[in-house]
Order: structure tokens, then C-alpha cells, then sequence
């Protein structure tokens, strides 16, 4: 099974409403300097504080935001495509 987490060194932050995951000197060589998300986004990126499942991710997220699992689904699917492909997330297989 699939993990991801975020990579160290890339940070969110909220500027005027707008959320931005910005990589740090620690990632720069790995990710996009400036990776603008929505704000569903940023409560997932919250979330990720260990490494976990999309479906773990889901449930966490279903929870946190009071919605069922199945409307957070393929946001977070798209969300976790996003980021993996820009290099703020690290995929991983699970032992």
C-alpha cells in the first residue's frame, strides 16, 4: 500500500486568504519553489502529519471537516496527484 507525507522543508502559509505551500532551502531541489492550493487543500496538508493511506487521509479529512468520506474522496485524490507530482509530497510504500 501507498503512503505519503509531506516533505520536509516545505511549509504552508496563508497570505490574504490565498494558501501557498512554499519550499524551504531544505526542499527547493526536490519540489516547485511556490505551490498555490485551495483551502480544502491546506486542511488536508494539516492532516498530514505522519505518513498515511489516501484512504486513511480521507477519513481523517471526512472527520475534520464534518463531510462524508465519499465527497472528500476525489478532491483528495486530485489534491495528493497534485502535490506528488510537484514534489511537496513523498510517496512511500507502507512495510
Amino acid at each position: 500500500m501507498k503512503v505519503f507525507k509531506r516533505r520536509p522543508g516545505v511549509e504552508l502559509l496563508e497570505i490574504s486568504g490565498e494558501y501557498l505551500l512554499v519550499a524551504t532551502k531544505e526542499a527547493r531541489d526536490k519540489c516547485s519553489y511556490v505551490t498555490q492550493i485551495n483551502e480544502a487543500a491546506a486542511v488536508y496538508w494539516k492532516l498530514l502529519d505522519d505518513a498515511y493511506s489516501v484512504d486513511q487521509l480521507a477519513d481523517r479529512a471526512a472527520a475534520e471537516l464534518n463531510k462524508e468520506k465519499k465527497a472528500i474522496l476525489l478532491p483528495l485524490l486530485a489534491f495528493v496527484s497534485k502535490l506528488s507530482k510537484c514534489g511537496c509530497l513523498m510517496e512511500e510504500e507502507a512495510e
